[in-house]
């Protein structure tokens, strides 16, 4: 990991992020502490992105799915002038 100084990091973002899309986080400091890290799109979908299907989130759901109550609403629509 790189680290920078947010000012410089700002001044030189091309080439930072250039970095982190080659798979080099970089670490970006505000008055000598860490500020935000910035990696490519890439390793942030492995760890934060949706894993798997809708229904493989819906399964992995820890409330119990069955007792959900949906109906849809059977009104008709209004009517509009035009």
């Amino acid at each position: 990991m790189i680290a920078h100084q947010l000012q410089t990091a700002k001044q030189r973002f091309s080439a930072v992020a250039e970095s982190a899309a080659k798979g080099v986080p970089q670490l970006v400091t505000k008055h000598g502490h860490p500020f935000v890290v910035i990696v490519s799109a890439t390793e942030w979908q492995k760890t934060h992105g949706l894993q798997g299907s809708i229904m493989d989130v819906l399964k992995a759901c820890p409330e119990d799915l069955n007792d959900l109550r949906i109906s849809r609403n059977k009104d008709l629509p209004r009517q509009l002038s035009l």
